[in-house]
């Protein structure tokens, strides 16, 4: 491959991967045909590259603590509800002194009942919180492709500066590492 279509290529992954645009405006900024991107981003695997980009730690933990915040504010602030007796629910009806009925209702203090639900997470809740708390601690160390990705993008600007064939290498190794992580 000639290194004008390597440039060409390069380019094409990196609107296709770090820009939000149309296959179609790709394919018209890069100066090749639709058909041909596309040829590149099936055989380059691009989807799947762009995919694991878009899940970084940094996303995946940021939609884990809104979750968590979530589920936490719900258990925070739905109201309090007592097991109260069915019977006490209901009304009865009263004679009055002149004999005319009423319907009323029983009195009580519902605190005299237990919780039925309360503002304490429930099993199932708790559960959810469980997993969402481990799942927060294994990102905080885990490496992700996109991170990665973001790495090889500084060390190949960096390898650029010094000179065009070893950023060439560069190029090459961190898409054999990236490429083993996309099919783990």
């Amino acid at each position: 491959m000639g290194l004008k279509k390597t440039q060409e290529m390069e380019y094409a992954k990196f609107l296709y991967i770090d820009k939000n645009l149309s296959q179609k405006d790709i394919a018209e900024r890069v100066g090749v045909e639709e058909k041909t991107l596309i040829k590149w981003i099936d055989q380059n695997g691009w989807k799947a590259l762009k995919r694991s980009l878009a899940n970084t730690n940094e996303a995946q933990l940021k939609n884990f603590y809104d979750q968590l915040e979530w589920l936490n504010d719900q258990i925070a602030t739905r109201p309090i509800v007592y097991d109260i007796p069915a019977i006490l629910l209901k009304p009865v009806k009263c004679k009055r002194d002149d004999g005319t009925e009423e319907l009323t209702y029983p009195d009580y203090n519902p605190k005299d009942f237990p919780i039925l639900v309360g503002n304490v997470a429930t099993s199932k809740e708790g559960d959810v919180i469980s997993k969402l708390t481990a799942s927060i601690n294994r990102l905080r160390v885990e490496t992700s492709v996109g991170e990665i990705y973001e790495v090889a993008k500084q060390a190949i600007e960096l390898a650029r500066e010094e000179s065009l064939p070893f950023a060439k290498q560069v190029t090459a190794l961190f898409d054999v590492l990236i490429n083993s992580r996309i099919k783990k």
